[in-house]
């Protein structure tokens, strides 16, 4: 998720003046936006996959975050494998859907509407 979110645009690396707490902001934040944790983007970049704009304030502005190639390729690699992912779930859920159960032993009894209940 921090890496679509870095390729979006508008992430940067900040920290908090009082107590040297970092944190991301974005610059046009939406609500449904996936939070992005401090802790995964210095990941990101110690491994290699986001570049940090080190050249700028890490108060304010802040540190402007893109994808290096290597995220790039991670990222399209990761859309490749969600989008199969999702696939794979569509086609056990129509499978699933379509009344076949796996457990014959699963299948419900049905009552006839011409059935009488017994009175004790």
């Amino acid at each position: 998720m921090a890496l679509e979110a870095v390729a979006a645009g508008g992430v940067r690396f900040r920290r908090n003046a009082i107590g040297e707490d970092p944190y991301i902001s974005r610059e046009k934040a939406q609500w449904q936006d996936p939070a992005v944790f401090p802790q995964t983007v210095q990941r990101l970049v110690a491994d290699g996959l986001l570049h940090q704009d080190i050249t700028e304030n890490v108060y304010r502005p802040g540190q402007l975050l893109s994808l290096t190639a290597q995220g790039e390729a991670a990222l399209r690699d990761g859309r490749a494998t969600t989008s199969r992912v999702s696939a794979a779930l569509g086609r056990t859920t129509t499978r699933t859907t379509s009344g076949a159960l796996s457990d014959p032993a699963a299948v419900p009894v049905a009552r006839t509407s011409l059935a009488t209940p017994r009175s004790r």
